[in-house]
């Protein structure tokens, strides 16, 4: 955790801020009384579930909140000393980006796909100059081929310091040819490239695998000793708030319900509700089960029901034998050859039934390639695939077309993944329909099924008529299980199943899936980033890097005795929600 720095100048307060949006069903008050500061070489983290009003605090500091349908009813936002809410828009224009930095949650959309990172900088860096000429070593009456020239050289240097190598040739590339954790470099370059006094950061590394997520986290911590920012911090994850952050507000229903230094906070949590969520964070103590969320939305924690015991796993239900996976390269080889990209390496393990496996690795490690490999979605280069005895890299499609009934997937983006168009009754129903052959069963009792299906998950028949976007992340993510669940498969692959979610939702589902094996015998391949949802769920683990299985065995052995160094880095980069733990503060 950084220390504060002396300079006591206060960047940030708000004040009393309520703020109502009007919907259908008239104004509903979206920030209730949110009252704190933030001064320089301060870090404050704002923590809340989905829906508690951590974005929309963020973004009324820059007053990005649309008014219409959003309006503030009392209260005031002071970034040094002037009233955000009373500026005209040609002032604020002024600010954002030269004052106030912003870095938006997902990379993706946020960056212009039809620019070049390097013309979407430079229009950052002149913007910046035009208020501030000497930003870019500049006297005021430079020509216009100076000052791009000079924005360039800026850009370039944002590059070099955010960690992004050729950062020169990389000015010419598109969003599109860099990785998540790059493109998050570059909002974060881009945020900074005007050298603000105040970076808002929206939930900048919600998505991104835990090495990448340490590296941005000290990137961050570096630039507030150098640049003697401020800094307000959106998130969800508690671990990243005691890794980084100096001070912490918990955020519900619009509210600040506690706030204070991140060890006070952390360590002696006073609301219910803060401590239901450092409750819903699972933690190497933890036992299966054990996770306890915040039921109903309600301030107490409650704890889950524990599910039965599982019986021991069985015999061996998946085998993955040496297999490789290469795709067409664009990289020239010898004599002008399109050399192959290697995606997968030799990879071997086993999977025994009733079991839960993980497989955990950063992007671009394989993880999703070696799914959709045995589910058949993509030939192999070599090796074989066994399923239950059965060699899959030798069926045909209509053969695979019977076994899919048997190996199900549950998908990452809990909105992306089901269509907004069909009601949750034919959502459920339609892998039913798809194996109509094999299930044989009559309309009727399909949507018995579903309501069967819902109600196994934790949801009820009430719901089969409604639409996805009548649901909460948390609900579709159960929809999403119990589409799986429809045709009874033997074997569940989990991609990435909670790291849309926040951290109580997050503990519901993980109890669920528990609860759901002990009671239906499955057997779960676990694919996630998060180390500490992998070491709670999972009996044994693998870890893959560039296509390469470098580790397996048992969860607690590989978590407690690495001996790759590669387990050992991400090990280390593990966010702790102790702040004595911080691998920040051990750094």
């Amino acid at each position: 955790m950084p220390a504060p720095l002396t300079n006591d100048e206060i960047l940030l307060e708000i004040d009393d801020l309520n703020l109502t949006m009007r919907s259908f069903e008239g104004e509903i008050q979206v920030l209730n009384g949110v009252t704190f500061s933030v001064r320089r070489g301060e870090i404050w983290g704002i923590v809340g579930e989905t829906g508690s009003g951590k974005s929309l605090t963020g973004l009324s500091v820059s007053r990005l909140v649309p008014t219409p349908p959003g309006r503030y009813l009392r209260g005031a936002v002071r970034f040094q000393g002037r009233d955000m809410l009373a500026q005209t828009e040609e002032t604020m224009r002024t600010l954002r980006g030269r004052r106030i930095g912003m870095i938006f949650q997902d990379p993706t959309t946020n960056l212009n796909p039809a620019f070049r990172i390097g013309t979407q900088l430079v229009d950052v860096a002149l913007h910046a100059a035009r208020l501030e000429p000497s930003l870019l070593g500049l006297e005021a009456g430079a020509s216009r081929r100076a000052r791009r020239k000079a924005a360039e050289k800026h850009a370039v240097a944002m590059l070099e310091k955010v960690g992004i190598p050729n950062a020169a040739a990389r000015l010419r590339d598109y969003p599109h040819q860099f990785s998540g954790g790059m493109k998050q470099r570059v909002l974060i370059a881009m945020a900074l490239i005007g050298r603000p006094d105040l970076l808002v950061a929206d939930e900048p590394t919600t998505a991104l695998d835990v090495s990448v997520q340490a590296q941005i986290l000290r990137l961050i911590h570096g630039l507030v000793g150098e640049h003697n920012l401020g800094v307000l911090f959106i998130t969800h994850n508690l671990g990243v708030v005691a890794q980084l952050c100096t001070h912490v507000a918990v955020m519900y229903a619009g509210a600040i319900v506690e706030s204070g230094t991140v060890r006070e906070v952390l360590k002696n949590p006073r609301h219910d509700y803060t401590r239901g969520l450092l409750a819903s964070v699972p933690t190497p103590s933890m036992k299966r089960g054990e996770l306890r969320g915040l039921a109903g939305g309600a301030l107490a924690a409650e704890p889950l029901a524990p599910p039965p015991p599982r019986a021991e796993p069985g015999p061996v239900v998946l085998s993955v034998e040496n297999v490789e996976k290469h795709f067409a390269g664009a990289r020239r080889g010898l004599f002008g050859r399109e050399a192959p990209v290697v995606a997968l390496q030799d990879v071997s393990l086993s999977i025994r039934r009733g079991e839960s496996f993980g497989l955990v690795g950063e992007s671009g490690s394989g993880k999703t390639t070696l799914t959709r490999c045995i589910l058949q979605l993509e030939k192999i280069s070599a090796g074989r695939i066994v399923f239950d005895g059965i060699d899959l890299t030798s069926h045909s499609a209509r053969e695979m077309q019977a076994l899919r009934s048997r190996i199900q997937i549950v998908f990452q983006d809990p909105y992306a993944s089901l269509n907004p168009r069909m009601t949750i009754r034919d959502i459920i129903a339609e892998p039913l329909d798809i194996h109509h052959g094999k299930i044989g069963l009559t309309p009727r009792q399909r949507t018995d099924r579903a309501a069967e299906l819902l109600e196994q998950v934790g949801l009820g028949p009430q719901h089969l008529n409604r639409f996805p976007h009548e649901f909460s992340g948390g609900q579709r993510q159960r929809i999403g299980i119990a589409r799986a669940l429809a045709p009874k498969p033997d074997f569940l692959i989990l991609d990435e199943p909670t790291s849309a979610l926040d951290v109580s939702v997050q503990a519901q589902v993980l109890n669920l899936l528990h609860d759901l094996q002990s009671r239906l015998g499955l057997t779960y391949f676990f694919i996630s980033h998060d180390l500490g949802v992998i070491r709670y769920i999972c009996d044994r683990v693998a870890l893959i890097h560039r296509g390469k299985l470098v580790e397996q065995g048992e969860t607690e052995a590989v978590f407690t005795n690495p001996r790759s160094d590669y387990a050992k880095m991400l090990l280390a980069a593990m966010p702790d929600p102790d702040p004595d733990r911080s691998p920040l503060l051990r750094a």
